[in-house]
Parts: structure tokens; C-alpha cells; sequence
């Protein structure tokens, strides 16, 4: 993206001067969340379907897991993998594939061997929140400036963040790029300190939209922290480690001693070795656990908060929890608290996802089948092997039904007010030295419309979408369980979107009208302005004759007016776009953005749009004469048009500049 927005500096380039945009280096993707992944999708047709079957014994599941998880561990070079399904109540199958150490005869054992699980832990630092919530002596809906003693979290908004902000990714923080992942404990930097010291700005409201945070679940438990008097990871484990019996679970880094021999070691996708990750910011992604203990976990939140007569949460906690704290559209998947649904083949389903560099893990609970399934990859690729996994597992036991689609009515006259470039919310938003540049415009895509359907691209195949609801679209031929929805400011205009298939802890908002096909209005830009430069340098050439040879017109007067006008035209035109490509080269503008983030700049293009009216009227003088004393056409025939057509492009510029938003509509 920000290379081609590069392309309107060559305006400015090819006349005044040369701009150059220093990129700033790129570092490391922060982890511990799912980004934005069109692999994700299940692109299968009803036709490739297996045929429906239910879980009639472990045996026939344990035949299954073993054709596909062998399979994947080749085909993604995946050195081990863990798996755990509960069913009714009780462990229904445990167990582990490959090896927990690259190039070794060391098995994953499912009841020993631990993973990294990621992001899974923001579960668990949503039930530490919730239990002190149950003691009273925290509150969901209370400003989080209340529990924090040593550092404050600014109030920009009305509406103060919460607790429940932070555990469904609505406390409106900016993603920032500070290291998340270390390769050890030097330069790991404490909790307290990362959370008061680089702490990302708020970009938006609290409670108004999406944007996953590991700053706002690592807040999250650093209140549990300070509130209960207990180290985080203490509190886990006496809290709810413990009761669960699940004595193979841990947030400690490093390892404590009696866990680091069984702990599983992750490696890159050439099979090599990787390194005990070390995560800063610890209640969001430091927990390691085995597939067993992870199991006993499931059935305790399918069985409302206990298993074998231990109890971690109220039966009304674990259905708050569980329940839709933030709905992003009405027919899309929520969020609860900790938690988040996922929508695939219409089933209702609930749990979180975990990466880090080398460990990749799901957990996904189906509440009306009382089903549990968590599955983890002990290598980089198994990002893409948990995908293929649940597509896998979701099309054998709960099959998709193709779908009859029926358009809204008059939807072909309302398809234009969608198309345009999405982009993730979480990203950073400010321009702060210390925050390194990441490719967040990578995490978007451009969506089309095509005979009244929108069409998204993705890595496999373009998707069709049409309009069955306001602002709620589905798969086009209803072969595919995907949906999208669209959000909108009180204008009525289209700020943001949501879809099954990207998951709910993250929208995609709708980016400024300059980054839209940015190749061709950047081509066009360019022709106009060269056509414009090339125009002056031709003039300034005759006009270095005309004084050489010391050719004298009584009537010079206002043809020098009229081209020196253009040339003051093109100035102010070439600074604008040169502005406009360095502004946005650095930062992202939203849809609903005017660019009054300029400040003094912003006048620029009214001077140009003033400019552009005197050259319209010096136009007409040219061709009646008005202005001069003979009130005849000035110049010859060629002459006129020329100048004609450059003023005709010039106001094509000024119809950029509107689209752009400069002139408030």
C-alpha cells in the first residue's frame, strides 16, 4: 500500500524538486493473536463434503485424528502436536502426535508434554478478573483508573475504559509494535513497567468497536495483580490451576524446575530448533499447559464452572462470561468476556485462539453438543495446520447446508456505498519515534463491486457478496457459510466492517478515498501534472526566445498573467499532492477523515480551488477578450485550446482533491 501511495510524489518530483521518504525499519509482528488470514477460510464446496457421521466412539474419532493430524505434520513440517477432545462431561480423547523436540525420539505425550497456548491465556486472566468481580471487590463497569495506583490510563473520551473494555477488545487502544516475544529473560521488561512506559495511545471510544489489544488483557491482569496483593501468575495458580487439578499448567517464565523437562520446544519451518519464548506481557499469552490439562479446563466451562465438585466460577459468572458482551452485528459473532465466537457452518461456537512464533493453538467449545476440542502445533507453520484442523473437524461432524439467497430489494443501488479499502484495526494509529513501522496496511484488502455484488480477493479464489439485510451481506451462490456487516457514523456513512471469517475481536475499518486504487489515480495525478510542467517549460522556452530576439507586444501584459497563474496553480497543486503522499505514506486516515490533521495545510486546497475559479475566468478572457483592450480572442486557435485544456485538468485535479474530502463533502 504505501509504496503505490507513492506514486503521487512523482508529480512532484518531475517539476520542483525531489522528495525522498525515508522508510522506517520494520520489525517483528507482534504475536499472540490471530491476524488478518484468508486462510481462515473454508472454501470447500457442498459437493466435497464427507459424508455426515456423529461421535459415535473415541475409536472413530481416533481414526480420523490420525489420517489428518500425521498428514499435516508433513506437509507443514511440524515437529509435534497435541490434541484433546471432552464430550458429556468427560475426557471423549487425548493425545499426542510426533515429537516435542525437533530431531528427537522424545513423543508428545498429551497428559505430559506442555505447549505454549498463546493467546488461550487471556481466558484465564478473564476468569482471575471475574472472580474478584464475584468478591466485590472488583467491577466491570468501573473506571480501571480506580485500581491503578502507580500509573493512569488517559480519559480522552466521555466514556471512561472498564474492566469489560479491556476483556472484549473495546477499550479503543492502537496496536504498538513494542517487543512482545524474547528469546530470554535479558532485557525482559516487568509487567508494571512495560504497561506504564509504553503504553499505546486510544484511538477510540471505549465500547464503540473492536481492535484486539494484548495491552488492554495485559492491563487486565496486572489489576488482578495489584488488587488481590498476589503475583499474576501466584494467583492463577492458587485460584484456578489448582482447583482444577490442572498441575501441568503454568504462567511462570522460566518454567519452574519439575515442568521445564517435559516442556515441548518449538521450531522454525526448516524444522530447525527455536527457544523458550519469554512474553512481556505475560497475562495475554504466557501460559504453557498440556492437552489433558487443558481438556479438564473444557469441561469445567461446559460444566458452568466446576468439574468433580471444584469450582472456579459461579453458574451466572460462567454464563456472563460466555455471553454476547459486545455485538458486532446482530447476525456476526460476539465477544464475551475473555472469549469470542466463532461462526463456522452456522454452529455456535465458543473459545480463543493462540499463536506465538512457534506454538499455534485453538480451543473451541460447542455448548449445545457440550464438546470441547483444543489442538496445538509445536512449529512456526502450524498457524495454517489449526485452520485446516477445524475446517477438517467442523465439515465431518457438523456439515454445512447450502444456503438459498435472496437479495434485498434495489441492493444494485446501494452497492457503492461499501466498496473501498478495509483495514485492520489493530494497528498502530500515531506516528511515536519509538514506534518502528510494521506493513499494518498488508493486514486489508480492497473491496468491489461487481453486477450489484461485492467482491472480496483472498488468497484462494475472489468471493461474492450480496446484500440480503441492510448492511449485511452473504456469500453470493449460499455455498459458503460466510458473512459479512457494515457499520455506520450518525451521517449514515460506512465507517467499518465486520466478518464471520476474520473473527469478531478485530474490525475492519474503511480507510481515506486516497488510498483507493492508488495506482490509478496516481497514474492519472501523474499524467495531468506532467501535461501541466511540460506546458510551463514550453512557455518559459518561447518566452527565453521571444526576449532574445527582442520581440516587444503591446498587448504582453495579460498572456503573462494567464500563464504565470497556471504555473501558480500547478505550485500549489504539486505541494498538495506532495503533502498528501508524505502524510499518508506515515499514517493511515480514516474514511470519515477530511484531513484536518494537517493544521495550516488544510487552507492549501482552497487557495488551489480560489485559483482554479480566477483560471476558469482567465480562460474565458482568453477566448473573448474581455479583460484586453482590443475585446478580441487573444493568441491563436492552438494556443487557446491548449491553455483551455490545461485548465479543464486542472479542474480534474480539483475533483481529486474533492474526493479526498479537502473541501468538506
Amino acid at each position: 500500500m504505501k509504496k503505490k501511495i507513492l506514486l503521487f510524489v512523482l508529480c512532484f518530483l518531475i517539476s520542483i524538486t525531489s522528495i525522498s521518504i525515508t522508510n522506517k525499519n520494520k520489525i517483528f509482528s507482534p504475536v499472540l493473536a490471530s491476524e488478518l488470514d484468508f486462510s481462515a477460510l473454508n472454501l470447500k464446496s457442498e459437493s466435497s463434503k464427507k459424508i455426515t457421521k456423529d461421535l459415535i466412539s473415541p475409536i472413530d474419532l481416533e481414526n480420523f485424528l490420525d489420517e489428518l493430524i500425521p498428514a499435516q505434520l508433513d506437509n507443514y513440517n511440524i515437529t509435534g502436536a497435541t490434541i484433546s477432545v471432552v464430550n458429556d462431561g468427560s475426557v471423549y480423547l487425548e493425545k499426542g502426535y510426533g515429537n516435542r523436540v525437533p530431531y528427537s525420539s522424545l513423543p508428545v505425550i498429551a497428559n505430559e508434554t506442555l505447549f505454549r497456548v498463546g493467546s488461550i491465556s487471556k481466558t484465564f486472566t478473564a476468569i482471575a478478573v471475574l472472580q474478584l468481580v464475584e468478591d466485590g471487590i472488583l467491577d466491570l463497569d468501573t473506571n480501571v483508573n480506580e485500581y491503578l495506583s502507580v500509573f493512569q490510563i488517559p480519559e480522552l473520551y466521555d466514556t471512561p475504559i472498564t474492566l469489560r473494555h479491556l476483556l472484549t477488545h473495546t477499550a479503543g487502544f492502537e496496536e504498538t509494535t513494542y517487543s512482545i516475544i524474547f528469546a530470554s529473560p535479558l532485557g525482559f521488561n516487568y509487567l508494571e513497567n512495560l504497561l506504564a512506559n509504553r503504553m499505546p495511545d486510544i484511538v477510540h471510544e471505549p465500547g464503540a468497536i473492536t481492535a484486539y489489544s494484548n495491552y488492554g488483557l495485559a492491563l487486565a491482569g496486572y489489576i488482578v495483580q495489584e488488587i488481590s496483593g498476589k503475583q499474576f501468575e501466584t494467583y492463577v495458580e492458587e485460584e484456578i490451576f489448582t482447583p482444577l487439578e490442572m498441575n501441568s499448567s503454568t504462567f511462570m517464565q522460566p518454567l519452574p524446575s519439575y515442568l521445564s523437562s517435559k516442556m515441548s520446544v518449538g521450531s522454525f519451518s526448516d524444522e530447525s530448533k527455536g527457544f523458550f519464548e519469554y512474553i512481556s506481557v505475560s497475562p495475554a499469552g504466557a501460559m504453557s499447559s498440556t492437552a489433558s490439562d487443558m481438556g479438564r479446563f473444557m469441561i469445567a466451562m461446559l460444566n458452568n464452572g466446576s468439574i468433580n465438585g471444584n469450582r472456579i466460577l459461579e453458574n451466572e459468572t460462567v454464563e456472563l462470561m460466555l455471553s454476547d458482551n459486545f455485538v458486532t452485528h446482530c447476525e456476526l459473532p460476539s465477544i464475551g468476556l475473555g472469549v469470542y465466537e466463532f461462526d463456522y457452518n452456522d454452529q455456535k461456537i465458543i473459545g480463543h485462539g493462540g499463536d506465538t512464533i512457534f506454538f499455534h493453538s485453538r480451543m473451541m467449545m460447542f455448548p449445545e453438543s457440550n464438546l470441547g476440542v483444543f489442538i496445538s502445533y509445536n512449529s512456526q507453520l502450524g498457524v495454517y495446520a489449526k485452520i485446516d484442523f477445524f475446517n477438517e473437524f467442523i465439515d465431518t461432524y457438523f456439515p454445512y447446508s447450502r444456503m438459498d439467497i435472496i437479495p434485498l430489494k434495489g441492493y444494485k443501488n446501494r452497492i457503492n456505498k461499501f466498496t473501498g479499502f478495509y483495514i485492520s484495526t489493530r494497528r498502530a494509529y500515531s506516528d511515536k519515534p519509538e514506534i518502528k513501522e510494521y506493513e499494518w496496511s498488508d493486514n486489508g484488502f480492497d473491496i468491489k463491486a461487481k453486477n450489484g455484488k461485492l467482491r472480496i480477493p483472498t488468497f484462494f479464489k475472489d468471493l461474492e457478496f450480496i446484500e440480503i439485510s441492510p448492511f449485511y451481506f452473504r456469500e453470493a451462490s449460499g455455498q459458503y457459510n460466510h458473512e459479512i456487516a457494515f457499520v455506520t457514523d450518525t451521517k449514515g456513512r460506512v465507517t467499518h466492517m465486520y466478518a464471520n471469517f476474520l473473527g469478531a475481536v478485530t474490525a475492519m475499518e474503511k480507510v481515506h478515498p486516497v488510498y483507493f486504487n492508488t495506482e490509478i489515480q496516481g497514474g492519472i495525478l501523474l499524467g495531468i501534472e506532467s501535461i501541466i510542467v511540460l506546458s510551463l517549460i514550453y512557455w518559459g522556452i518561447r518566452g527565453c526566445i521571444n526576449l532574445i530576439k527582442k520581440k516587444e507586444r503591446k498587448r504582453d501584459k495579460f498572456p503573462k498573467i494567464a500563464r504565470f497563474w497556471v504555473l501558480g496553480s500547478a505550485v500549489l497543486s504539486l505541494s498538495i499532492i506532495a503533502i498528501v503522499a508524505i502524510r499518508a505514506s506515515f499514517n493511515m486516515f480514516l474514511a470519515t477523515k477530511t484531513y484536518q490533521e494537517f493544521g495550516g495545510f488544510v487552507t492549501i486546497p482552497i487557495l488551489y480551488l480560489l485559483s482554479i475559479v480566477i483560471q476558469i475566468s482567465l480562460t474565458y478572457a482568453v477566448w473573448s477578450g474581455k479583460f484586453i483592450e482590443e475585446q478580441k480572442p487573444y493568441w491563436k486557435l492552438c494556443d487557446r485550446i491548449h491553455y483551455t485544456f490545461l485548465t479543464i485538468l486542472s479542474i480534474i485535479v480539483v475533483g481529486f482533491f474533492t474526493s479526498w474530502h479537502f473541501y468538506g463533502f
